[in-house]
């Protein structure tokens, strides 16, 4: 079968072993488990258990996480042993990068045992027809929108078409999964919908400001966005230089400009490197 999952729309055929620029082959590959794992986003819940799957179909030159998406970090799972993996966990189970091993889970989840919450944790860089296939069984998409500069996009992430690309998806993601709220312990929990996240980068302030610009114009004020200031420059790409507070104040105060009515802010001293897991 080849592969048009992704954007890049490769063609790799996975039946015959061959692998794409994502790093995936047919299996999924999976670098890491956190049984107990808790998100900026208070409204996911207290507690998820995190699947990180290895390779990534946009392979940013600063991601936090390099060492797995674009290393061999990890192991194949058959579809068996996938569905086994979510069926060990009662929790919202959130899948941290896993578009380009759609297809494996599509063929795994018919086998679980049990019924499960999933997050589907993206960089947002998603066909409409991913997202479609993904919606079937998501339950939040926790979506990075994290360009409106088409050059910024293509410089750091190979990626020029990554605006129009995720706008597009972004939009089929709302309107295939509109947002449930509920009450647990007294705190609001999105039990379905959209959280969009926006990671601000050093020198790139207008960047940030054009993508909430965006969110507001297509999504609307009421969707729940998530600012964060946890860049570190992992020492193998661009950006090298740290954000500023002032870069981060300023993409916040626009942010509350706009109106939006729901969304977090991180604490400036989230951009440290202990905050990346260790693969």
């Amino acid at each position: 079968m080849k592969c048009y999952d992704c954007p890049r729309g490769c063609g790799a055929d996975r039946d015959d072993g061959k692998i794409g620029p994502c790093g995936g082959g047919k299996q999924a590959r999976i670098a890491k488990v956190i049984d107990s794992f808790t998100y900026e986003e208070p409204c996911l819940g207290r507690d998820v258990t995190a699947v990180f799957f290895g390779g990534c179909a946009l392979g940013c030159s600063y991601c936090q996480n390099y060492k797995i998406s674009r290393g061999s970090a990890g192991e194949e799972y058959s579809d068996q042993a996938l569905a086994s993996l979510f069926d060990g966990t009662q929790k919202p189970i959130d899948l941290v990068t896993p578009s380009h091993y759609l297809a494996a889970m599509e063929r795994a989840l018919p086998i679980c045992k049990g019924a499960h919450s999933f997050i589907y944790n993206t960089s947002g860089y998603e066909t409409v027809n991913a997202v479609d296939r993904a919606s079937v069984f998501t339950s939040v998409f926790l979506a990075d929108f994290k360009y409106a500069d088409g050059g910024l996009a293509s410089r750091l992430s190979r990626a020029p078409n990554y605006y129009d690309v995720t706008v597009k998806a972004l939009e089929r993601m709302r309107r295939n999964v509109p947002d449930v709220w509920a009450v647990e312990d007294g705190r609001r929990i999105l039990k379905r919908g959209l959280i969009v996240r926006h990671l601000v980068l050093p020198e790139q302030v207008k960047n940030s400001i054009a993508v909430l610009d965006t969110v507001k114009s297509v999504l609307g004020t009421d969707t729940v966005i998530s600012l964060m200031s946890q860049f570190t420059p992992n020492g193998v790409g661009e950006p090298t230089k740290r954000l500023r507070k002032i870069e981060y104040k300023l993409v916040v105060e626009h942010a509350q400009k706009l109106g939006f009515a729901d969304g977090y802010i991180q604490k400036f001293s989230s951009a440290d490197g202990k905050y990346t897991p260790d693969f």
